[in-house]
């Protein structure tokens, strides 16, 4: 029974409920207080000495999202153990209500990588690579871009990808098996389909060829095999390569998309997401991109691109919603306000 009800939740939902209980435990040892039960009174004295706390840069250091979550973490406990919850007190939710109203700010959002963005990215690291880890790392990253902007991935889907996820089809391109997402808990799962480019500059396919090819010799022959693949210096990216695609594998449940170290060699387990995160970053910061720049960019980049360029390029919100599997047609709306605010507005026809 504790086996099924740990995994009502997920890894990190546990791990942040933990780090909450054991914060707010700290407090009451410190101030000589009982932390379980715990009354509303004792609970709203926390939240309003940790809404004062600052960041050294001056920023508040806890956002009004973060403590609302130290309350349900707390409630949840309480109610755990049969007694009452101490949050569900109409003085506590007062208190956070008014610490939304004091601490209003919008909402900080990844800047999205337009199709452009991403050429110039893959461009510029095909240009740079030179030796075997650049030539092997470059290979990965420009899939996980292509592949992540076509599909308008999350950086978790990226790296949950196994290879069995991934299905060749002659006419379509690749279709992606999305087993469990942000949204998707209960794991329905859901397929992405990721069309052949007319770049092939910018084809997610041929770049999803170009990596399993490295991926496959290594797994079979190691870094001697991937040295011998990758030793003709010729790339050939002028043309397509991924018509009629067939790769077979020995081991399909094996993960898509692994670390790759500085040496070159490529690892066995799952490509964090932080790392996408990194990545991203890193790669924009090569090709040019100015550091102001750089830093609002991330692993969501590649989702809010493909949302910003589809409605650019004058793709309606419900063809969009079929790629991004977005269930509410305000959450596609946000993008085209934020980075797309000319396209079907009326400020056009104004004549100025």
């Amino acid at each position: 029974m504790r086996r099924l009800r740990d995994k009502a939740a997920s890894d990190n939902t546990r791990a942040a409920h933990t780090a909450d209980w054991e914060k707010f435990v700290r407090w009451c040892e410190g101030c000589g207080n009982t932390p379980l039960p715990a009354a509303p009174e004792l609970l709203g004295w926390y939240l309003t000495e940790k809404s004062g706390e600052l960041r050294p840069d001056g920023r508040w250091a806890y956002a009004p999202a973060t403590m609302a979550r130290w309350v349900a973490t707390i409630n949840k406990v309480h109610s755990l153990a049969g007694l009452p919850a101490p949050g569900r007190n109409e003085t506590v939710r007062d208190l956070l209500r008014g610490i939304r109203r004091t601490r209003a700010t919008p909402t900080a959002r990844r800047t999205p990588l337009l199709t452009e963005d991403v050429r110039a990215i893959v461009g510029t690291m095909r240009t740079a690579a030179t030796g075997l880890a650049d030539r092997i790392s470059e290979r990965r990253d420009s899939a996980l871009l292509l592949m992540g902007l076509a599909g308008a991935l999350r950086r978790s889907e990226l790296c949950g990808l196994a290879i069995s996820d991934v299905t060749a089809h002659r006419a379509d391109g690749l279709y992606v098996t999305i087993r469990r997402s942000k949204t998707d808990r209960d794991a329905h799962g859901r397929v992405v389909t990721l069309p052949y480019g007319r770049d092939p500059q910018t084809c997610p396919v041929c770049a999803y060829r170009r990596w399993r090819e490295v991926l496959d010799v290594w797994d079979e022959g190691g870094r001697a095999a991937a040295a011998a693949l990758l030793a003709d210096t010729t790339d050939d990216l002028g043309d397509h390569h991924c018509r009629g695609l067939s790769l077979k594998t020995a081991d399909p449940d094996r993960s898509l998309f692994r670390p790759v170290h500085r040496t070159g060699s490529i690892g066995s387990g799952v490509l964090a997401g932080q790392s996408v995160h990194s990545m991203i970053q890193r790669r924009a910061r090569q090709a040019g991109f100015s550091p102001e720049l750089v830093a609002t960019l991330g692993g969501h980049s590649l989702r809010a691109g493909f949302v910003t360029q589809a409605v650019r390029n004058g793709a309606t919100t419900q063809t969009i919603m079929t790629q991004t599997g977005h269930a509410d047609e305000r959450m596609v709306a946000i993008y085209s306000r934020h980075h797309a605010g000319l396209v079907g507005n009326a400020v056009t026809e104004l004549g100025l």
